[in-house]
């Protein structure tokens, strides 16, 4: 999608899903080398009072990502700012995310194109927000 082609106030619904995979959180952590004991072993993330481990913040952003490049809102995108993450609910193995982002401003650039400033939210399978924010 181009930059022409975003509607301010328009909500951009991916059909795409995301199931999340304990071998993919094993390898986003050793990867990352962000292999807290939260995210590798379930019975220390039950003691921490979630039901199983939880997966990284920062993947669940890079799910973002992908789920609304192959929609298309995203795919030539570049991140270059973000405000306001919150993140509302872990993500587990076995969950499904879908997204949505929704384009609340537009900048023009001198180059031709520009910047989109979207509101975004990543969901889980019961449609409980995970993650949200603003990004440009």
């Amino acid at each position: 999608m181009f930059f022409e082609d975003v509607e301010e106030g328009k909500v951009y619904k991916a059909e795409v899903k995301k199931p999340i995979t304990g071998t993919e959180i094993d390898m986003t952590c050793q990867l990352s080398g962000m292999d807290q004991r939260g995210f590798v072993d379930p019975e220390y993330a039950k003691g921490m009072g979630f039901r199983d481990r939880v997966l990284p913040g920062a993947y669940a952003m890079a799910c973002l990502f992908g789920i609304m490049g192959k929609h298309g809102f995203l795919s030539d995108a570049i991140w270059v700012h973000a405000t306001d993450i919150f993140f509302r609910a872990p993500i587990f193995p076995g969950d499904v995310l879908s997204a949505e982002c929704e384009a609340i401003g537009k900048k023009e650039s001198k180059r031709g194109g520009g910047q989109v400033t979207y509101r975004w939210r990543l969901k889980n399978q019961e449609d409980k927000i995970a993650v949200e924010g603003t990004n440009t």
